[in-house]
């Protein structure tokens, strides 16, 4: 693959900006902060798009970029793979999907996959390069092949890490910590507690605990329910009899009232009976007066007349009498016919009544008390039953939150099989990139650090315990943090270079962003000369703030395109 032109219209501090590259080796210059590393991220942006996240900066790379004012935040770039077919990216940066068009100038972005998160995937799908590999080999941004001592511990990391996984940034070791840490905070092990595993089968168990007692809490509710029945039943029958007795209690007092009515009646009687005998003592003083008055009138009394109206009196009073008396006699008898009738009801009566009553009395005491004694039967069934209903009800509720704990523990068991698939398919690979690709790569490196050092370093080796070992000129093996810091840099740069060949099935540029600053005359000449061998195959841009590069490669007369910023 190969870049052909780069046109800018806005994009940070480069403005109306075109440049044309050639396919072998391309010097771009610039002074500091003349816009080399920002032309380097348009690159890699045109191609991928640019993020909106801030990924722990303080501002995003599309705020970092994007221009003040209301210039066209876009660009185009002209680039050929390798099969001859040329194509053209225009991309507005304030849009996710950029516009592809081909040869004839049609446009051919509907033709690949639009991710919903990266947008169109049309150069990942042409070169076998996402981004992050992208920046992991093609991109070589400022001092990633320079560095101090203190991080050059680092750098050996990540060479070690490019052989093992194919990432600069990512460590198998690490990976799989990773994985392993993953799977005991977000699933959990059997020597865990706390997980969410752990504390859903724990709780799961907690709830067929509680399952168990249901079957139980069933039977007593309906013998509950049987018993309340017997005992409403029971209690309707006392209720009843209870209501009868009440009844019979009143009539039987109705009956006393009678009998008291009767008694008052005898003596009403009893006074007739000794009005009668006043009304006969008053009849006789009367009668006796009369006789006296009428012998003493008819002796002294000259009126003949009133003397015979007086003695007619007599017989009057006397048939009077007669027959008060024959009626007084008559209602006598009568009288104490019925009080001796009476008299005997009344013995008899007193005393069955007395009894009865009582009798009756007692049994509704008792009855009462039966009632009472259901009804406190009835409240604690009911208390009872209530009791088993709240059970029954947060059964049902456990029930429901069994089904949910078992989705859970279903979701936790397929992140855990996830885990487990990704661990042994990353196994698997490291397995297979130590077995064929890394030997690969380490004699690629082998050979590209001898041309580079020339021939100062013979063979170089990385393991996963020990990390990378180097070969020294006389035969001695020792670990690359003992090198200097140049030569580190140099066996980075030959690591990425080594991997080109291998992440894409195009021959990929080569892009270098201040890479040889602190290299001496000597080393950043066998850089060049080993650039302008890989420049046979794979463009390269080699962005810099000196003209060093520029002087060497003329004293060599090497062939090389210049373009200044």
């Amino acid at each position: 693959m190969r870049i052909e032109k780069i046109k800018i219209n806005s994009y940070g501090i480069l403005k109306e900006k075109e440049i044309e590259l050639k396919n072998n080796l391309n010097i771009i210059y610039g002074k500091n902060e003349s816009g080399k590393s920002t032309l380097l991220n348009y690159i890699k942006n045109i191609f991928y798009g640019i993020s909106k996240n801030k990924n722990g900066k303080e501002i995003s790379n599309y705020e970092k970029y994007k221009p003040w004012v209301g210039e066209e935040f876009s660009g185009k770039i002209k680039y050929r793979l390798d099969d001859g077919t040329s194509y053209e990216i225009y991309r507005d940066f304030t849009k996710k999907n950029a516009k592809l068009f081909n040869d004839d100038l049609e446009e051919i972005s509907s033709q690949y996959k639009v991710d919903k998160k990266d947008g169109n995937q049309f150069f990942s799908s042409q070169t076998n390069v996402d981004e992050n590999m992208y920046v992991s080999t093609i991109m070589t941004q400022q001092q990633e092949v320079v560095l101090d001592n203190s991080t050059q511990n680092v750098l050996v990391q990540k060479i070690a890490n490019l052989a093992g996984t194919g990432e600069d940034n990512v460590s198998f070791k690490k990976a799989m910590d990773k994985l392993n840490k993953r799977l005991v905070e977000e699933v959990g092990t059997s020597r865990t507690q706390d997980r969410p595993l752990n504390l859903i089968q724990k709780r799961m168990k907690e709830i067929q605990t509680v399952l168990k007692t249901e079957l139980c809490y069933t039977e007593n509710k309906h013998n509950l329910e049987s018993n309340k029945n017997e005992i409403l039943e029971e209690l309707e029958k006392e209720q009843n009899r209870n209501n009868e007795l009440k009844k019979l209690n009143m009539l039987t007092q109705k009956s006393q009232i009678e009998e008291e009515k009767s008694e008052l009646k005898r003596q009403l009687q009893n006074e007739k009976e000794e009005k009668m005998k006043k009304n006969y003592f008053v009849f006789g003083i009367i009668f006796v007066l009369l006789i006296i008055i009428n012998i003493l009138n008819f002796n002294f009394i000259s009126n003949k007349i009133i003397n015979y109206i007086l003695l007619s009196l007599i017989p009057i009073e006397l048939i009077l009498l007669g027959i008060n008396y024959i009626k007084n006699k008559k209602l006598k008898k009568e009288l104490q016919k019925q009080k001796n009738k009476i008299q005997k009801q009344k013995e008899i009566s007193d005393k069955n009544l007395v009894l009865k009553i009582e009798e009756i009395q007692k049994q509704i005491e008792d009855s009462e008390q039966q009632i009472i004694n259901y009804r406190l039967q009835l409240n604690s069934l009911e208390y009872e039953d209530k009791n088993i209903s709240e059970k029954l009800e947060e059964i049902i509720s456990l029930k429901e939150e069994y089904e949910n704990l078992k989705e859970q523990l279903q979701i936790v068991e397929e992140k855990n099989k996830c885990i487990q698939a990704t661990k042994e398919l990353l196994e698997k690979a490291y397995e297979q990139m130590k077995k064929s690709v890394t030997p690969k790569f380490t004699q690629n490196l082998s050979d590209l650090i001898q041309k580079i050092t020339d021939e100062k370093y013979q063979k170089v080796s990385i393991h996963e315990g020990n990390g990378v070992i180097v070969e020294l000129e006389n035969g001695e093996y020792i670990p690359a943090n003992l090198l200097s810091v140049g030569t580190i840099d140099q066996l980075y740069l030959s690591l990425r270079l080594a991997m080109l060949d291998e992440i894409s099935k195009e021959k990929m540029p080569i892009i270098l962003d201040e890479a040889f600053a602190y290299f001496d005359d000597e080393r950043l000449k066998n850089s060049l000369l080993f650039l302008m061998e890989q420049a046979k195959e794979h463009q390269i841009m080699l962005f810099t703030c000196t003209k060093r590069e520029k002087q060497i490669l003329d004293e060599l007369n090497l062939d090389y395109y210049w373009v200044e910023l």
